[in-house]
């Protein structure tokens, strides 16, 4: 069996600054958990916490994604056999489960655990504002492909340009892409995880991101069978994604 994107991270310079920027934009709901400045939400559609940046994530913008695995110590040897390298861990965190953290052929921070609860509740069908697209930047495309193939065992089919698959066996609930590493941002080459999120009105979300301290990095742009699709930088420097989607089955 395939080994789910479970929970996503996002990391802040300023936590209350984010925490009031996600509930202005997207309408999130936040509650404290864990240690300070620590905040999980129900309302993304998948597992997600905002933190502050600690000493491992300094650099990190956009998010940190997690995959949900069986056996973490089996999946370390897969990871090190594949060509990554473990950084941390293992963790154990008490009703949680047993964590790792790894860096994969492309230099992606990621990581893996065993979960102790439940699956986290799918959003429902058409919901907006929760999570629909994940995709993972890569210098070599194809080296990547390879890795979390063996890793997480993910199947593929091509799409669109060169050097680009979508990933349809990491959610339930939403898609992932395999993507050629690209600059949102002129002079930085994105690296790590984008996620995207599924809107009612593009329009809207520009204007509620702008008016909340953010911008955007890329302006909508219309794709052919997918929607509308922009990105904007949150008060914390964050990449993020937002899709007005044509057909919200196809796409997450």
């Amino acid at each position: 069996m395939a080994s789910p994107l479970r929970h996503i991270s996002i990391n802040a310079g300023d936590v209350e600054r984010a925490k009031g920027f996600y509930e202005r934009v997207f309408g999130w709901t936040f509650r404290n958990w864990g240690p300070p400045d620590f905040y999980l939400t129900d309302d993304t559609g998948i597992g997600c916490s905002l933190q502050g940046r600690g000493e491992s994530t300094p650099d990190t913008v956009g998010v940190e994604a997690t995959m949900a695995v069986d056996d973490v110590a089996a999946t370390s040897a897969l990871i090190e056999a594949a060509g990554g390298r473990i950084t941390g861990g293992p963790y154990d965190i008490p009703t949680v489960g047993r964590l790792i953290w790894f860096e994969d052929t492309e230099g992606n921070r990621v990581g893996a655990m065993r979960y102790e609860e439940a699956a986290t509740p799918p959003p429902a069908p058409g919901a907006l504002n929760v999570m629909r697209w994940f995709a993972i930047n890569a210098d070599d495309v194809q080296r990547a492909k390879a890795f979390y193939e063996r890793v997480f065992g993910w199947a593929y089919e091509p799409w669109g340009p060169p050097d680009f698959y979508v990933v349809r066996n990491a959610g339930a609930t939403f898609n992932g892409g395999l993507q050629g590493r690209r600059e949102l941002k002129p002079g930085v080459r994105t690296r790590g995880f984008e996620v995207s999120f599924g809107v009612a009105d593009i329009g809207a979300l520009v204007r509620a991101v702008e008016a909340r301290g953010g911008r955007m990095a890329t302006q909508p742009l219309k794709l052919d069978g997918v929607g509308t699709l922009g990105y904007f930088e949150d008060t914390e420097g964050n990449l993020i994604g937002a899709c007005q989607y044509e057909d919200l089955a196809e796409f997450g």
